[in-house]
């Protein structure tokens, strides 16, 4: 089994893409812990996990569609299948499969690690370039007098050229 603590090796160098990462990570290990004792005391943090997991993939998949990320389809396609298995493996350990819930912490300790070094990468890197992009200005000449345009920043945000910032 792979290591469940989220590490440098894993970083996306998103600030908040690695912080959710690290969530999971410690969601996964709380969930490993629970195993060994009641079934009851499995639920909270494997509802913690889920919830982590579930609000991570929302949030990568709002940056990318942001962001216009080229990837998005394939990306988006391994969240699903990624929360499939998951929910597969929640049923087996509420029916009280012995077995699933290591085998959940093993494909989940497994599946993140081969995500966020390959897919979250690629895409931590198109949003890094997307985010310069947003700071480049486009001028284009007129014919119109200064006081007729109207001036926008980079986040849609009108504002006076003309007045101090």
């Amino acid at each position: 089994m792979r290591s469940l603590k989220w590490s440098i090796s894993h970083a996306v160098f998103v600030a908040e893409i690695d912080d959710e990462h690290k969530e999971i990570f410690e969601a996964l290990s709380n969930v490993q812990e629970a195993l060994g004792g009641a079934p009851a005391q499995i639920r909270t943090p494997m509802q913690r996990l889920v919830t982590a997991m579930v609000d991570h993939f929302a949030h990568e998949e709002r940056l990318m569609r942001a962001a216009r990320y080229t990837g998005m389809r394939w990306h988006k396609k391994q969240h699903e299948n990624a929360r499939k298995r998951v929910e597969q493996f929640v049923r087996r350990i509420g029916k009280g499969d012995a077995k699933a819930g290591p085998a959940l912490v093993e494909y989940l300790s497994s599946w993140l690690g081969d995500h966020a070094r390959l897919s979250d990468r690629m895409m931590g890197a198109s949003l890094r370039n997307h985010k310069r992009g947003l700071f480049k200005m486009t001028f284009r000449a007129g014919t119109k007098p200064m006081d007729a345009c109207a001036w926008v920043d980079a986040n849609g945000d009108r504002f006076d050229p003309s007045s101090p910032r």
